[in-house]
């Protein structure tokens, strides 16, 4: 695999497109709100598997930590807050708790739409402890998953019919978190499709916990009359990948082709270093900006947001995943882990170092 470094004159038409006048993006996410507790524990994995270890063998008592933060999570909801801050109009259709709800009005930008998001339900929640990892950031997640848990189509908040007819992309998350969410995602791309003949996408967030599942979720949800575009890290795309052909698991990005050959679906894949589209029969690659990061969790939300809205520009594929990049790369080095608005990104374009 070789990686060209971005050009000046790549981010140069880059920033053009992005400053040049355009309808913005209409997008319907679903169907994830979680609030997240982010604990930072300021130490290697190792020791801190060794802390908890000796705290357990005291029997019990408590460990001090660098940071914590409560923030909006939730791939849906994540990926909404990105893209109205980026411009797009955003519905957000979700189930939560009357605090939820409250917290959803707190925690998210203005421009995301929330009159199909219902408050009845119960909140979902996530403990994201973020340890280093080789000298990378890691998080690991300890779930509720509240009224995501049990999410059918008759869940979603009234109006959500016209809301997939009217929008441009329809995008369907963390179904690893939902028991229906096969039968969720059919139904919603499926009327989509039907409806307005909206663009379509997903990220079911880690199968692993429901790897029986898989075979079913390929046969009735990844099929090209219902899904355009899937969106892939390098562990779901090992794991999928081991439904559909006889490829070299190890790599991630061999995987995506075995994914794109066998499925025939646009698959997108981010890492922590490069990522990929495969569309056409065709393969472009882009590598990760180099930043400082200083979170994990929410990273992937971020490259899915960049990634829909090049999507909805028309940008040629290289273009579109080095914008994905650059709004990733912003997010995990921002100080208070903020989505970059237009000209926040044009401003980190400039600014980024080429190869002379």
């Amino acid at each position: 695999m070789r990686l060209e470094p971005p050009s000046r004159s790549e981010l140069d038409e880059l920033i053009h497109e992005l400053s040049s006048p355009r309808a913005e993006p209409r997008v319907l996410a679903l169907p994830d709100f979680f609030l997240d507790v982010i604990v930072t524990y300021g130490a290697e994995l190792a020791r801190f598997i060794g802390d908890v270890k000796e705290v357990a063998r005291r029997g019990g008592g408590s460990l001090s930590f660098k940071s914590h933060r409560l923030m909006r999570g939730g791939n849906a909801a994540n990926t909404a807050s990105a893209l109205a801050m980026l411009g797009a109009k955003v519905w957000l259709a979700t189930r939560t708790s009357r605090l939820g709800l409250e917290l959803l009005k707190l925690l998210l930008p203005s421009g995301v739409d929330l009159s199909l998001a219902r408050g009845d339900g119960e909140l979902s929640m996530t403990v994201a402890l973020e340890v280093e990892v080789e000298g990378r950031v890691c998080n690991i997640m300890v779930s509720d998953p509240g009224s995501l848990a049990d999410c059918g189509p008759e869940d979603l908040g009234r109006g959500v019919h016209e809301a997939i007819a009217s929008s441009s992309h329809v995008c369907v998350f963390n179904w690893a978190s939902n028991r229906r969410g096969t039968q969720l995602a059919e139904a919603v791309l499926r009327e989509a499709k039907e409806s307005g003949g909206a663009k379509t996408f997903m990220d079911t967030s880690d199968p692993s916990g429901r790897a029986e599942e898989i075979p079913e979720l390929l046969r009735r949800v990844f099929k090209r009359d219902l899904l355009d575009a899937l969106s892939v890290n390098e562990n779901e795309a090992r794991l999928y990948a081991k439904h559909v052909a006889s490829a070299d698991l190890s790599d991630p990005l061999r995987c995506a082709e075995a994914l794109h050959r066998e499925l025939g679906l646009r698959i997108d894949l981010h890492t922590a270093s490069y990522s990929a589209t495969l569309e056409g029969g065709e393969l472009h690659l882009a590598p990760s900006f180099n930043v400082k990061p200083l979170r994990a969790t929410g990273a992937g939300d971020a490259w899915n947001a960049g990634d829909i809205y090049g999507w909805s520009m028309g940008l040629r594929p290289r273009l579109r995943l080095l914008l994905a990049n650059a709004v990733a790369a912003y997010y995990i080095s921002s100080p208070d882990a903020s989505h970059p608005t237009k000209p926040q990104v044009v401003d980190f374009l400039r600014s980024a170092a080429v190869p002379d």
